[in-house]
């Protein structure tokens, strides 16, 4: 997944709507973890448009998301690559002194 499609998405309006494959790339999901949530009914809202066409309003993933803690795996991955961000700041900073 790209980062700038990443942060496209993320800066989407709350009332714009998402493909069901943006919508997990959105959460950070695969595209068939987010389908297994939709058809047990407890994953984010969502409206079908048509007999077919799933949509997610993004205002919906957003709550979703905020709503949901993350679990312990989850926790260190992210924290291990915010600690690689910080650390990859720094060194630019001291290579730009």
């Amino acid at each position: 997944m790209e980062t700038n499609l990443l942060a496209d998405l993320h800066s989407l309006p709350d009332d714009a709507l998402l493909t069901a494959d943006e919508a997990a790339q959105f959460l950070r999901l695969k595209y068939t973890t987010l389908a297994w949530y939709r058809c047990q009914g407890v994953g984010p809202k969502f409206s079908r448009v048509g007999p077919k066409l799933i949509r997610y309003r993004v205002g919906d993933l957003r709550d979703y998301a905020s709503g949901h803690a993350m679990g312990d795996g989850v926790q260190r991955a992210a924290q291990a690559a915010l600690a690689g961000r910080r650390r990859a700041a720094s060194l630019r900073k001291k290579s730009e002194d």
